[in-house]
């Protein structure tokens, strides 16, 4: 229990005055120009995948549907953040990240036995 409240009270990470748990409401303007920098392109690729992770547990329970996430590198996940904000400046993060989503194959899911 008290694990839990040192975890509950800890600040929240921050990166040069960004909170770090909210890399989706950064803009796209900015995401492109600290996207070079390789702590946030490591942040960004982390970020993204525990947001698509998020949604498809969300299509598991829904839909038993996924989105297949094997596979995929740094390069591909910020490359499409990139795309998607280059083209998107005034845009936030979490909907480059949402567009992301859109991309891998729907698989059907099936619970183990």
């Amino acid at each position: 229990m008290l694990a839990l409240f040192g975890c509950l009270a800890a600040p929240p990470c921050r990166a040069e005055g960004a909170n770090a748990a909210s890399f989706g409401l950064t803009s796209c303007a900015d995401a492109t120009s600290l996207s070079d920098q390789p702590a946030y392109r490591s942040a960004f690729f982390t970020w993204t995948l525990g947001f698509a992770t998020g949604i498809n547990n969300v299509l598991v329970v829904r839909d038993q549907q996924f989105r297949d996430l094997s596979g995929l590198n740094a390069d591909l996940v910020v490359g499409s953040l990139r795309a998607f904000c280059t083209q998107h400046p005034s845009a936030f993060l979490v909907q480059g990240a949402e567009r992301f989503h859109t991309g891998p194959p729907l698989r059907a899911w099936t619970a183990p036995r």
